[in-house]
């Protein structure tokens, strides 16, 4: 099987996650983000992760990815997050906007190789509201509302010497959330939810994207 991802992307690092969770036999393949056909010859249209199957087929979403891995590996887990996981993540995904947008492509990821790509990432994610200029300057209140959303998000994990009692679906995607924001060196991270990430991280091979 073979997996199109950017490396920055939430939705393909919480398939990543599930996918090395379970051992999977998967191979990566980031997409250079100026690269639409390469994606669009998949699915047609540009949009990640798109997942390809051994018998050639394709599959896009990531839940349903996910779904289909839980599926492949036979273990008896829900493939879907609780109602707690997506509140979570309509609260948190603004910041993460606000955080990662202006910063990512300072990062050695794979699918910012190219100017390109750098100039095709500002064009389709910069707006008024999201001018990256503003955001930058607006770093410290917005880290202040990242560091409320890190205490919620430990309450809600329930990180304890790098283990969580959550689901596997859970955690995949408050991993693939969370990871977002450490590429802003100001952001405070609770001592628990910190192991945590940097546990799953090494244990399963799922970038988290520092500088």
């Amino acid at each position: 099987m073979k997996l199109y991802i950017y490396e920055h992307c939430p939705f393909c690092a919480r398939v990543v996650y599930v996918a090395n969770a379970l051992k999977l036999n998967v191979e990566y393949q980031v997409v250079d983000y100026a690269d639409a056909q390469t994606l669009i010859d998949l699915i047609g249209q540009k949009m990640v992760p798109v997942l390809e199957k051994t018998d050639g087929s394709v599959m896009a979403e990531s839940m349903d990815i996910i779904a289909y891995f839980i599926e492949q590996a036979g273990i008896d887990a829900v493939a879907a997050p609780s109602e707690e996981t997506l509140a979570f993540q309509r609260e948190a995904f603004p910041l993460i906007q606000r955080i990662g947008y202006p910063r990512w492509t300072k990062l050695n990821l794979k699918e910012f190789a190219t100017e390109a790509s750098v100039t095709a990432w500002q064009a389709k994610k910069e707006t008024e509201e999201l001018n990256f200029v503003r955001l930058l300057e607006s770093t410290e209140k917005i880290v202040a509302d990242v560091n409320a959303q890190l205490l919620n998000a430990e309450a809600l994990i329930q990180p304890n010497a790098g283990k969580s009692p959550l689901p596997l679906v859970d955690q995949a995607i408050y991993f693939s959330l969370l990871r977002g924001f450490f590429v802003e060196p100001t952001v405070t991270w609770p001592q628990e939810l910190k192991l945590w990430l940097e546990t799953n991280s090494n244990e399963l091979g799922a970038s988290i994207l520092t500088v």
